[in-house]
């Protein structure tokens, strides 16, 4: 589970019910996985303006297409977010929301923790609690935004906890270094700690390639805070964690099929897949092969 995991469902979720049918409500990703950022995509038309309470999490907004929004309570209404636009309410905040359609969007959840989490491991790192902001454009930050959501809905191929944790950390890294910039901050927040050999990790995702591993758990062998694991790992591998031990995975299913007579479905099991179609679309991303191709030989 990531270290700041929510332990229910986050509270804007109430909310919305609250305000909307309960069957319009869409569907939550990472609560039962126990990330550390849940996600929802939603369509929706705000209308002349929908006040939401405040909650006791934080609440960033992309804005993935559709309408244009506005937020009433803040710059008198006249700031318009469109396609692309990063928006923020910190915990306890309220607001009034409008759009002139229905408008897409994505909506992250995550606490306080997460961001102070980031902010200790970066030097100089001063603003660990962002006041809300809204319609904020930053093509990084977007982007880690976009591919989250994307990767959080894909049933197929579905996001193992520690890429979505990695993830979490990435984004949250993308909104303290948008917010300074806007606010005339200039800390240097690409540096971290000097990192560290990698080779107990590497050692202990061959010993545990079939476990539901965590990005927490990796960190913990060599004693690293997940966000300074994530970027160490990188730089040293020239790869993210979730991106290598997929790779690995991938590898070893492929000796496990080539080597054996095993049943291709126990070897999805024991190499950590969710499916043997999982194992299967995987295996033909990576390697340009299917398993029972593979197989025949």
């Amino acid at each position: 589970m990531g270290r700041h995991a929510f332990q229910n469902e986050p509270e804007h979720c109430r909310v919305y019910r609250e305000i909307r049918a309960p069957d319009d409500v869409p569907q939550i990703f990472g609560v039962d996985q126990r990330w550390n950022m849940p996600a929802v995509r939603h369509r929706a038309n705000l209308g002349q303006g929908i006040h939401f309470s405040g909650v006791g999490h934080y609440i960033l907004t992309y804005h993935i297409g559709g309408a244009n929004a506005r937020r009433l309570d803040l710059n008198d209404g006249l700031t318009i977010a469109s396609q692309g636009a990063l928006s923020l309410q910190k915990p306890n905040s309220a607001g009034v929301f409008a759009s002139s359609g229905t408008v897409d969007y994505a909506h992250f959840y995550f606490n306080q923790g997460l961001l102070c989490e980031i902010a200790d491991e970066i030097e100089g790192a001063a603003i660990a609690e962002p006041e809300d902001f809204f319609a904020l454009f930053d093509a990084a930050a977007g982007s880690d935004a976009a591919a989250y959501i994307q990767r959080a809905a894909n049933c197929e191929d579905p996001p193992t906890s520690i890429e979505m944790d990695s993830r979490a950390y990435l984004l949250g890294l993308g909104i303290l270094r948008a917010v300074r910039s806007r606010t005339g901050y200039v800390d240097d927040l690409s540096r971290v700690k000097p990192g560290c050999v990698m080779k107990p990790v590497l050692e202990f995702i061959e010993d545990r390639i079939g476990d539901s591993l965590r990005l927490t758990e990796l960190a913990q062998t060599i004693d690293m805070s997940p966000f300074h694991f994530t970027r160490v790992f990188k730089t040293e591998l020239g790869i993210s964690p979730s991106k290598y031990l997929a790779k690995r995975r991938v590898e070893r299913a492929r000796d496990l099929i080539l080597q054996t007579s095993m049943p291709l479905a126990e070897v999805a099991f024991r190499t950590g897949f969710s499916s043997q179609a999982h194992m299967t679309s995987r295996m033909k991303a990576e390697i340009g092969v299917t398993p029972g191709e593979l197989r025949k030989g």
